[in-house]
C-alpha cells in the first residue's frame, strides 16, 4: 500500500501596513463581510497594520483572484508578500503565526515583530536560534519571500517542533542583528523624505547595496554621527555608490562637524555629477553623428 499524500495548501502572507503606505490596504467595516479566503493575524482594532493570510485556492474558487493580484502588485518589488505552503488550514496557519506577533527583549520589554515584511523575515531566519526558527518555521513546508530584485527566495527549512516557546525572547546580539539589517532601509527612507520623494537612480536592490556600503564606510571610519551617515547615504544613492570609492571620502569621514562635512561632500558629488552629465552628452552627440 502506498502512503496517502498530505494535501498542501498555498497561502500568501501580506503586510497590510506596507499596503497602507501606498493606499492599497485591506479594509473592512464589518468582519461579517470578510472574504472566506482571508484571515488577519492581529485583532480587528489593529487591522490597518495587520498582516493577513490569503488562501489562494479559496480566492480562486470565489472568483476573487483579481482582487488578490491588486494586493500583490500594489508595491514593486513585492516585499510585502511571502508565499507559504503548508498542510495546515487557513485558520490553523493564522493561529500558528499569531504566536509570533511579539518579541521580548532582555529587559522584559515587548515589541511587535513585523515578520510579514520580507526585509525583516529574511534576516530573522538567521538571527533566531535553531530552536526558535524551528518553532516558527516548522509546520510550514516551504516559505518563500520576495527579495529586493523581485525574485522569490526560499527561507531555510527547519524540523517541526511541537509546543513552541512563545513569545520569542531575543538577546542583545539578536536584536542588534535585526537592527543592523534594517538600518540601510531606514536611511533610504530618510533620504527620500529629505529629497521630497525625488526619484533616485537605480533599483531598490541597488539602493540597499549602496546604503549598506555607506553604513559600512561610516562604521569603518569610526564615525558615530547619524547626520553624517544620512548625508553620506544620500551622496551614495545620488552617485550610484561612486562617492564611496573616492579616497578623500574616508578622510572626510574623520570629520564630526556636520555642516563642513556636507559642504565638502557635495562639492565632490557635484563634480562627479557634472562629469557624468558631460560624458552622457558626448556619447549622445557621438551617436547622433554616426547616423
Amino acid at each position: 500500500m502506498s502512503e496517502r499524500k498530505t494535501e498542501i495548501f498555498v497561502y500568501l502572507l501580506i503586510d497590510n501596513g506596507l499596503l497602507d503606505e501606498v493606499s492599497a490596504s485591506y479594509t473592512e467595516t464589518d468582519s461579517k463581510d470578510r472574504p472566506i479566503w482571508l484571515a488577519p493575524i492581529y485583532g480587528e482594532r489593529a487591522l490597518a497594520v495587520s498582516p493577513f493570510l490569503v488562501d489562494v485556492e479559496a480566492a480562486y474558487e470565489a472568483g476573487d483572484l483579481d482582487r488578490v493580484m491588486r494586493y500583490i502588485n500594489a508595491r514593486a518589488p513585492a516585499l510585502h508578500v511571502s508565499v507559504i505552503e503548508s498542510s495546515l488550514t487557513l485558520e490553523q496557519i493564522a493561529q500558528h503565526l499569531r504566536q509570533f506577533i511579539f518579541i521580548v527583549d532582555p529587559d522584559g520589554k515587548q515589541f511587535t515583530l513585523r515578520y510579514a515584511d520580507c526585509t525583516v523575515l529574511d534576516p530573522l531566519s538567521s538571527v533566531l536560534t535553531t530552536a526558535q526558527w524551528a518553532g516558527m518555521r516548522g509546520p510550514i513546508k516551504r516559505w518563500s519571500i520576495h527579495d529586493r530584485s523581485g525574485a522569490l527566495v526560499q527561507l531555510p527549512p527547519a524540523e517541526h517542533v511541537a509546543g513552541s516557546l512563545t513569545p520569542l525572547y531575543l538577546d542583545h546580539n539578536q536584536l542588534a542583528g535585526l537592527d543592523e539589517a534594517s538600518e540601510p532601509d531606514h536611511y533610504i527612507a530618510k533620504v527620500k523624505t529629505m529629497r521630497h520623494g525625488a526619484e533616485l537612480p537605480g533599483k531598490p536592490a541597488q539602493h540597499y547595496a549602496w546604503a549598506r556600503s555607506a553604513r559600512q564606510a561610516w562604521q569603518g571610519a569610526g564615525n558615530s554621527n547619524p547626520l553624517i551617515l544620512l548625508f553620506l547615504t544620500e551622496a551614495a544613492l545620488v552617485t550610484k555608490g561612486d562617492i564611496l570609492r573616492r579616497p578623500e571620502t574616508r578622510e572626510m569621514l574623520a570629520m564630526n562637524e556636520v555642516s563642513k562635512f556636507r559642504s565638502r561632500l557635495w562639492e565632490r558629488v557635484n563634480e562627479m555629477l557634472e562629469r557624468r552629465n558631460c560624458a552622457t552628452k558626448i556619447v549622445g552627440e557621438d551617436k547622433k553623428s554616426s547616423f
